[in-house]
């Protein structure tokens, strides 16, 4: 007779294994606007990013990494796999009641996935069309949705307005219209919504969260632009740049949220079998632009520029899956990757995949091996006449790329900084009165000094799971190990592209850009509507001097990869306002209004 507890721990074993996914779950996390000197993890000291930092010191860092220079591109190259040039997303936006969207005719990353036996799920922004049902969430793969079709709304009635004469409300739970979230922060509604999909899930069946952010894109351009709840402002007086504070709140609650997911696979038992990536849409919206108060300081130019500060990407991928974790890579990694990568990841297989423009990057991820690309396409945009290509260690561009937007824009940070804030305006002695160049050095050392200490607690409560689970075993530690009783201000990881340590609980060694010594002509040695410029990005990514003259025959051969980009391009998707879309005929509402 076989003994009661013997079958009491079959039983456990076989609840045990039927109860873990053969696969990896997948969460997908998507910063709206966020710029490259917003995260701590890359020097950024007004504004502390605890959880976004966790992920990627004890994962990997992406540090050559590239997305769209603005939303709706990004989007559908996540989604396909594919270049924006190849599925007619090249050219700006979809705004309002314009009536089009992703093509019908691409399979997208949920649609891959299921057929791996994954269950797909969407929380916050799609922004890929919606003129059609055809065209939203759940006709695409995702089983259930809450969140926005538009490309931005306001965070707490989640009304969107196209024009002034074009607004209503912008939200749904699957393909239902709700009007009872209005006072509801919209990054504490998506933290909460995604938390509960997670809880939900059936743990022995793989999991695909995509969880776009509203944060930190702008309002509605006739109403209150950066919107954070007061708890969040009020952590950030030392900045006495209004807008600049709200956005640091608005950065804040959406690293908190990031945490949030974080825990809850944890307390689900599923962290030690997830995929956790975060990244950016586009570059910040720096300055001023779009009603916004993003920094990407030091790179050049803002979203929606082909300017470094427009389409490199803040990026990171976080699993104890992958064999190499806790270093900063240094490959060239694009955001059409993303699909063919984490299919593989999955346990598929990425060369079943047709006509896509990604490459499979996870066996270089895991390993920290060779890089498997050495171009990017930056975009091609027949609309504005634009276009910028990376080929190898030089980028070239050429077109109308916005000479407006073009300069180096340090934070806000005093009430002054709002009127165009360009690098020279207090880099040197003569630009400043010396009564405000004491203020901004006073209110540097008052965050300096701040931001460690309210940032360290969360810091901590991340990694007491580390000193007592043996998901992260595989990480090397430099001077502790799980025997000790790990001392948190001691804990360090080896960075092993960067040769140094890093102290996690202050907050890590963030990996900066050193640009040198801006030229006096930085600012007038290219003009790319008349003729090409070419940057060595290595050495310059600052993108201050163009070496276009002094290497023709490379402008040359980059030129004609261009050509040879162009001459595959589909036409601009774009299509003119269709105002029987406007939400005053559909009860002030928006909705799919194409049969």
């Amino acid at each position: 007779m076989v003994h009661h507890s013997w079958l009491l721990f079959i039983s456990a074993v076989l609840a045990l294994s039927a109860a873990s996914s053969p696969r990896p779950h997948i969460i997908l996390i998507v910063a709206d606007d966020l710029g490259y000197n917003d995260v701590s993890f890359h020097g950024s000291e007004q504004i502390p990013t605890p959880n976004i930092d966790f992920l990627g010191y004890s994962g990997i860092i992406l540090n050559n990494y590239y997305v769209s220079p603005i939303c709706t591109p990004t989007r559908s190259a996540l989604m396909t796999g594919r270049h924006p040039i190849h599925t007619g997303m090249q050219s700006g936006v979809i705004v309002g009641t314009q009536p089009y969207g992703l093509p019908l005719n691409e399979t997208i990353m949920p649609q891959h996935l299921n057929k791996l036996g994954y269950r797909s799920h969407i929380v916050g922004k799609w922004h890929l069309g919606m003129f059609k049902w055809e065209y939203t969430p759940l006709f695409r793969g995702f089983e259930s949705h809450i969140g926005y079709y538009q490309g931005c709304e306001d965070y707490y009635t989640h009304t969107y307005e196209a024009n002034l004469e074009q607004w209503g409300v912008d939200f749904r739970k699957d393909t239902e219209l709700v009007w009872n979230y209005t006072g509801k922060y919209s990054t504490d509604v998506f933290k909460e919504e995604a938390v509960k999909v997670i809880n939900n899930h059936d743990k022995s069946q793989p999991l695909f969260l995509y969880l776009p952010f509203q944060a930190v894109h702008s309002g509605n351009g006739d109403g209150t632009n950066l919107q954070a709840p007061k708890e969040y402002i009020d952590k950030f007086k030392y900045i006495q740049n209004e807008q600049r504070r709200i956005y640091a709140a608005m950065v804040s609650a959406l690293d908190d949220a990031v945490g949030q997911v974080y825990d809850a696979l944890k307390t689900n038992n599923m962290l030690n079998n997830s995929i956790i990536i975060c990244t950016t849409d586009n570059g910040g919206p720096a300055n001023g632009f779009d009603f916004n108060a993003a920094n990407n300081f030091p790179l050049r130019g803002v979203k929606a520029t082909l300017w470094e500060g427009g389409v490199r990407g803040v990026g990171l991928i976080h699993s104890p899956l992958l064999q190499k974790q806790g270093y900063v890579s240094q490959q060239m990694l694009h955001v059409c990757d993303w699909l063919p990568t984490l299919v593989k990841a999955a346990g598929g297989d990425p060369s079943t995949l047709t006509n896509l423009d990604g490459y499979d990057s996870w066996d270089m991820l895991s390993q920290n091996g060779p890089a498997v690309r050495n171009e990017i396409l930056h975009n091609i945009d027949p609309q504005d006449d634009s276009s910028a290509i990376r080929v190898g260690d030089y980028k070239l561009l050429m077109g109308d790329l916005g000479s407006s937007w073009d300069g180096w824009y340090p934070p806000f940070q005093l009430d002054g900084d709002l009127q165009l804030l360009h690098y020279t305006n207090f880099s040197t002695l003569t630009s400043e009165s010396p009564s405000k160049t004491e203020l901004r050095k006073n209110l540097l050392q008052s965050y300096r000094k701040f931001w460690p200490d309210s940032a360290k607690t969360r810091m901590k409560e991340l990694q007491s799971y580390w000193a007592t689970s043996d998901v992260y075993s595989k990480f090397s530690h430099s001077h502790a190990d799980k025997s000790e009783n790990l001392n948190m201000l001691d804990f360090s990881l080896n960075f092993l592209s960067e040769k140094q340590n890093v102290d996690l609980a202050a907050g890590g060694a963030p990996v900066t850009i050193n640009c040198g010594v801006k030229p006096a002509n930085a600012s007038t040695n290219c003009h790319p509507e008349v003729t090409p410029c070419l940057y060595h990005i290595p050495s310059d990514p600052c993108e201050y001097n163009n070496l276009a003259y002094a290497m023709p025959e490379v402008v040359t051969a980059i030129l004609d990869r261009l050509k040879n980009y162009a001459s595959t391009m589909v036409p601009p998707g774009n299509r003119p306002y269709d105002d029987s879309g406007n939400p005053k005929y559909h009860g002030g509402a928006w909705v799919p209004w194409q049969k």
